[in-house]
């Protein structure tokens, strides 16, 4: 044989070698693939591949962190409709009608096609298009709610006070959504973001997640604060906040502080490892009193913006002692050109500016008395809820999200009309002692 020919394959014998080598994980997918074609050809019912592949690759997230996870289509979407403050849809906040699969509407969005309509807070969803919600899974029903910008669908409503259902043929549009939101809304939907009388001159700042836009949300506001009467104090509310975006939470503790180190991300790889700090630049408010509020689900950059704030002084934090997340998750799509298949998964853990890792590796309840995990209130500043007042906080807060449709004046031809849902004015009034605190110590910061 040529010596020529020799080198050729003995180069490409070594080359396969080589690559067999560096990848000795593809032994595991030639053995999924094969586990997937047994039971497809042989398992006594019909399998679903799709079913099989989910169930998978569920199972595969599982042995890692409980952070890692994957998401099928539909949770990747709505994930990524909070991220990006945005969807394709009706813009309606909907839940489970109990013991049933209809759809209650909890409020229309402000500005949604679905508020222009005439939808109201309490409707319930019968039909969408020629299909009785009552007959499908939850899932359907949504998947067949959103939709492309410019399509249309076809809803009917039971409406209480009404004897027919009430039918709408609805737009969809892109729903740009706000994760800011103030204490009570004013006549027109709009949010006041200054706590009610005799305390209008602190803000009050509810973020519900750390999305792309919410720095730029947060900064409006102050700056028209500013500009119309000023304030004396700010009250950032970050309870039931699960995070989000991790530059979101260094740009909004940006707002607060001039140049200082916001937080820490550690990777694997230690080169990789970034420190985020303020810049002075871009600093709006540096020195006015400043309470952040947190609960057991404030968690990841909820906590970032907490702990940063208070290892800088520049914040009390009042209310119970956080989640304990202090992870960084990365999302990744399989493949785009289909289902949005996607794995959420932990890439890195972050410090507090004091060097502090606030991750909890265990169950609450499995916890140690000393160990040092979450973010904690200042001392003095501790109130926990018990399971009744957190119930009564939530529905508090519930109803002051709502929208409410307008009432209908008598006519002047002596035939009234009345709207077709009561709000009545609860004389129990909830008594939230986070909130209540914080505004003791602004009032004592002013004096």
């Amino acid at each position: 044989m040529p010596t020529r020919n020799v080198m050729i394959i003995t180069a490409a014998m070594l080359l396969s070698i080589v690559c067999y080598s560096k990848v000795p994980q593809n032994q595991y997918a030639r053995f999924y693939e094969r586990a997937t074609k047994e039971l497809g050809e042989r398992y006594v019912h019909e399998v679903d591949q799709k079913k099989l592949f989910q169930g998978a690759m569920t199972g595969m997230m599982a042995t890692l962190d409980e952070h890692s996870t994957y998401l099928p289509p539909r949770q990747f979407e709505g994930l990524d409709a909070i991220l990006n403050q945005e969807f394709g849809g009706l813009g309606i906040q909907i839940e489970r009608v109990e013991e049933s699969t209809e759809l209650r509407i909890i409020t229309p969005v402000l500005g949604s096609p679905a508020l222009e309509a005439g939808l109201q807070s309490g409707d319930i969803i019968v039909k969408i298009g020629e299909q009785f919600t009552k007959n499908l899974p939850e899932d359907e029903s949504l998947n067949l709610l959103r939709g492309a910008e410019g399509t249309s669908v076809q809803l009917s409503i039971r409406r209480m006070n009404e004897s027919e259902l009430l039918d709408f043929e609805i737009t969809r549009e892109i729903i740009r959504t706000s994760t800011l939101r103030g204490f009570q809304r004013q006549n027109d939907g709009q949010w006041n973001y200054r706590l009610p009388a005799p305390h209008g001159d602190y803000l009050y700042l509810n973020v519900t997640d750390f999305g792309q836009r919410t720095t730029q949300e947060v900064r409006q506001v102050i700056e028209a604060a500013e500009e119309a009467t000023g304030y004396d104090g700010i009250i950032l509310d970050l309870r039931g906040n699960g995070g989000g975006l991790l530059l979101s939470a260094v740009s909004i503790c940006d707002l607060f502080i001039d140049q200082a180190k916001v937080v820490e991300v550690q990777y694997r790889d230690e080169s990789r490892n970034v420190t985020y700090s303020s810049d002075a630049a871009t600093t709006l408010d540096a020195t006015k009193p400043m309470v952040i509020l947190i609960d057991r689900d404030s968690a990841s950059a909820s906590e970032i913006t907490a702990a940063c704030l208070q290892d800088h002084e520049r914040a009390v934090i009042i209310g119970e002692r956080s989640y304990g997340k202090g992870s960084v998750q990365d999302v990744v799509v399989l493949d785009a050109s289909g289902d949005n298949h996607a794995i959420k998964y932990t890439v890195a853990h972050y410090v507090r500016p004091s060097g502090r890792n606030i991750h909890r590796t265990k169950p609450v309840e499995q916890m140690l008395p000393d160990e040092d995990w979450g973010v904690q209130p200042n001392d003095g500043y501790t109130l926990t809820f018990d399971d009744q007042q957190r119930l009564a906080y939530l529905e508090d807060k519930r109803k002051r999200f709502i929208i409410k449709p307008p009432a209908i004046k008598p006519n002047t031809d002596g035939n009234s009309e009345v709207t077709s849902i009561e709000f009545e004015d609860d004389e129990t009034v909830f008594l939230d002692l986070h909130l209540q605190r914080a505004i003791e110590y602004l009032h004592s910061r002013k004096l």
